[in-house]
């Protein structure tokens, strides 16, 4: 994004990419929360190479949601997931779904990202109609 972007139009770029709603973005500098939406990027990240962290909301209630799983010799299938379960749930998930043994024949990928173990699926930024794609290797 050029630095002359405002904060609204990088959390609209977030939501284009990650479809995580604008709501729940919380955008910091240096620890401190961005407040201005309307504010450009240059006003307050000063040096050239700064960055920007992104906070995600959780959904109140931990409600279930569909994602799309996406292999290449799959048809692409809907799995229903909650942002608070682990990658581990997810890949077992879909090892017994696709018949799959051992799960550990199986890398998910997210954003061209490698999805780690133990690690939970909003450390992803995975919500309603995120795709996963689903990597099976041969024994």
């Amino acid at each position: 994004m050029p630095r002359t972007a405002s904060f609204l139009q990088v959390k609209q770029k977030i939501k284009e990419i990650a479809k995580v709603e604008e709501d729940r973005q919380t955008l910091l500098h240096n620890d401190v929360t961005v407040a201005d939406d309307n504010a450009e990027v240059r006003d307050v990240v000063w040096e050239p190479y700064g960055f920007l962290q992104l906070r995600i909301a959780p959904l109140p209630g931990n409600p279930r949601f569909e994602i799309v799983a996406k292999s290449q010799n799959r048809e692409d299938d809907s799995i229903k997931v909650k942002e608070t379960q682990s990658v581990d749930h997810l890949r077992n998930k879909i090892a017994t779904r696709w018949r799959i043994f051992p799960p550990t024949n199986i890398t998910l990928l997210r954003l061209a990202h490698e999805m780690e173990d133990g690690r939970l699926l909003s450390d992803y930024l995975i919500c309603k109609g995120a795709e996963i794609d689903v990597l099976i290797h041969n024994a």
